[in-house]
């Protein structure tokens, strides 16, 4: 019996002397804590960032290459340039006699699932975008030109730009 006890005892005697630690438990509300909670994160490496006007350059680059391009297939009426109103403008000035014409977005109506619309005609029409990603260290910027004419007729195209002094010209296209 005396053995038995022994037998029962020592494995509890070992697993309570096992849990004894020296090691300070850290608790929420223990000071060290609150330090790390404190200390800032490290920055983020940081690419260089394009400039509104050069967003602009190359804006008016791919539109530029895109409306030199056959658009609609004579089956809209007019082609609509998701940008700002003064770059709309002066591609509108660049290139006045383009067929289909381009028009300011607010002669625009979009209906979920069905192709955009020229409110002056009711007719289909198209919608250019661009969309410029950062600046590589390479001097060069990477830019997607997109077109828009309802769900069966979209597509982009991806270009690749360098700067050539002042100007944005583009390299390839893809």
């Amino acid at each position: 019996m005396k053995r038995l006890i022994y037998l029962l005892t020592l494995p509890a005697v070992l697993l309570i002397a096992g849990c004894v630690t020296h090691e300070p438990i850290i608790l929420n509300d223990e000071p060290q804590i609150a330090r790390l909670k404190q200390s800032p994160a490290p920055p983020l490496p940081s690419k260089p960032r394009l400039a509104q006007s050069e967003v602009r350059q190359i804006e008016m680059e791919v539109f530029t290459w895109l409306l030199q391009r056959p658009i609609g297939d004579g089956m809209c009426s007019a082609v609509f340039l998701n940008t700002d109103e003064a770059t709309t403008t002066a591609l509108i000035k660049k290139v006045p006699a383009h067929v289909p014409p381009l028009k300011q977005l607010w002669h625009l109506e979009t209906r979920p699932g069905q192709s955009p619309i020229d409110k002056d005609t009711g007719r289909a029409a198209v919608i250019l975008s661009v969309d410029t990603l950062d600046q590589e260290t390479t001097g060069t910027v990477v830019a997607v030109g997109k077109w828009f004419a309802g769900e069966a007729s979209a597509g982009f195209h991806t270009f690749e730009l360098k700067k050539d002094g002042d100007a944005w010209r583009i390299e390839s296209v893809k």
